[in-house]
């Protein structure tokens, strides 16, 4: 039991790494990448920042939600298929290169101004989606790893009814939890244009 837990935080830690590295990796491209890259890279950011400011309550709350959601459902999916764990941290990778080259942006077009608008626009959604999905991809690796036991005969199937049963409720929990983080998001935007 202590070895299997062990295991995980092993996982955790290596997922939690990645994750920061694929941050590292997007502020990176947003650096190095070419003029006339730059500048279309920086009308998406203009309008990124002016959807996110123009939006109403409920916009703010559907899209940040909806960003998640879609993220979440991937590494779900994932998790159900024998050969789903090198596609499963692709996924974490890339929505942290995007947080990543997304943070880069904003400094690069706002210097200091940016950290208000960083910590505001960017910063809880971004830290709290990708600690949820880093716990949604050990989940995800670990019933991938499951499922391929069972397809190679050495994992006893009667048990997979319950143990996908379990897999499912933890990310519907995770999901919880991304709803809460899309909800917190919104209310920091809401905030930020009243005291802006």
């Amino acid at each position: 039991m202590q070895a299997a837990g062990s295991k995980r935080l092993n996982l955790f830690v290596f997922l939690m790494f990645a994750a920061l590295l694929g941050v590292l990796f997007g502020t990176l491209i947003y650096c190095y990448v070419s003029g006339d890259l730059l500048s279309s890279l920086s009308v998406m950011r203009e309008g990124f920042l002016k959807t996110r400011l123009d939006a109403d309550f409920g916009q703010l709350l559907l899209k940040s939600f909806g960003t998640g959601l879609l993220f979440l459902v991937c590494i779900y999916l994932l998790g159900l298929c024998a050969a789903g764990q090198p596609f499963t941290v692709l996924v974490l990778i890339y929505r942290a290169v995007g947080i990543g080259a997304a943070a880069a942006s904003v400094f690069s077009a706002y210097g200091k101004g940016g950290i208000t608008l960083f910590a505001f626009l960017l910063l809880p959604e971004g830290a709290a989606s990708l600690l949820i999905l880093v716990l949604a991809a050990r989940e995800s690796i670990s019933m991938s790893g499951i499922v391929f036991r069972m397809l190679l005969g050495s994992f006893d199937d009667r048990h997979m009814p319950d143990i996908t049963k379990l897999y499912s409720v933890k990310m519907l929990v995770l999901l919880a939890g991304t709803g809460a983080a899309a909800l917190l998001q919104s209310l920091l935007i809401i905030a930020y244009k009243v005291i802006s």
